[in-house]
């Protein structure tokens, strides 16, 4: 495992989101954000009303023979014929990234990122610093374990492609960085990685516990070299052990559906906890049961997951360090009305409950 540097900039109690919304209109989007979360507003993710926004879509300006086909909703990488000269124009970028140039080359565009840039624009035009301002880009496990070749087959499994996905999310990470760090103190990068809900399944056919860590690593590192604190969210069941064992400062997970299997690698969580890792509950709903939830039935669930964690032997002062609450996934699904009530909920957490609330 990695050398680990404790967060110690994340306050006690910090509510941030995962980033997708259900709206259209991406002023109002980046209105909710900023009012429910003063202290780390996030970069909505607009999938609803573009599809360009769109997980698999919106961090794909930039990667060589990237295809998509808009009539047929369909995308792919092309590794036809000779790509050498497209990917060593890629690896050239890359290098000039790594060695301190601007990542402007993997820019997500307006088009692909009508949210992203509204919440810029606010920023730039009220000109304040805030003390967080979370990001997320697409992991670099699902992205390439999802989107395949032009014959099907997931890019993760050819062996010049998997490269250029693995660190062209680390690339989208980075131009993020750029953007958001006149507007924060901090920048928090979260790896949006649904499909290690899988782990060990046939899905994962062929992929070491080695080959996850190498990648998450990958694109982590990238983040910690620009000063950024950098983060894991899967919304399934996983094997958290091995989240523990890359660099990841935070691991967001669903505390709502999975809080009993992240008491199953208490050792390990302890040990992360112990050399400065947080824990994001996704503990407030990003579906229908919102609509009979309030502030007070959120904190007694992150209660309850201290109690299950502290029969696991983590101590309480360990899990009371650091508190990030998030709803469970994205609320891409949700109503406006139900997306709003969420987001509610997050505020009265974070601006008027405060950590004391969690400790009663």
């Amino acid at each position: 495992m990695p050398d680990f540097v404790e967060t110690t900039v994340i306050p006690t109690l910090l509510c941030t989101a995962v980033g997708s919304l259900p709206h259209a209109d991406a002023d109002a989007a980046v209105d909710l954000i900023v009012k429910s979360l003063p202290r780390a507003p996030h970069t909505p993710q607009l999938s609803r009303s573009d599809p360009k926004e769109q997980m698999w879509l919106q961090i794909t300006e930039g990667l060589p023979r990237f295809r998509v086909d808009w009539s047929k909703q369909s995308y792919y990488f092309d590794t036809s014929g000779d790509p050498a000269s497209e990917v060593e124009e890629f690896y050239s970028h890359y290098l000039a990234v790594i060695e301190g140039s601007s990542a402007e080359a993997f820019a997500i565009g307006a088009e692909y990122g009508k949210g992203i840039h509204r919440l810029l624009h606010k920023l730039r035009t009220e000109d304040k610093k805030l003390p967080f301002i979370k990001v997320q880009v697409t992991g670099p496990l699902s992205f390439a374990l999802t989107v395949t070749d032009e014959n099907q087959k997931p890019i993760f499994y050819h062996a010049m492609f998997r490269d250029v996905a693995v660190k062209g999310m680390g690339l989208k990470a980075i131009w993020l960085l750029e953007q958001f760090k006149p507007f924060a103190d901090n920048i928090i990068v979260f790896f949006d990685e649904p499909s290690l809900s899988a782990y060990g399944s046939s899905a994962f056919l062929g992929v070491s516990k080695a080959d996850v860590i190498e990648s998450l690593d990958d694109v982590i590192s990238m983040v910690l070299d620009r000063g950024g604190i950098p983060g894991v969210h899967c919304c399934g069941n996983t094997d958290w052990g091995m989240i523990m064992e890359t660099s990841a400062r935070v691991i967001n997970f669903d505390a709502i559906n999975y809080m009993e299997s992240m008491a199953i690698y208490g050792k390990e969580l302890k040990r992360f906890l112990s050399l400065g890792g947080v824990i994001a509950w996704g503990a407030v709903p990003n579906t229908e049961m919102v609509e009979q939830e309030t502030s007070r039935d959120v904190v007694r669930r992150v209660q309850t997951g201290f109690g299950i964690l502290g029969r696991a032997g983590i101590d309480r002062e360990l899990l009371d360090r650091h508190i990030m609450v998030t709803p469970a996934c994205g609320c891409a699904g949700m109503t406006l009305d139900q997306a709003e009530k969420t987001y509610n909920i997050l505020e009265e957490i974070g601006e008027k409950l405060g950590p004391e609330a969690f400790r009663g």
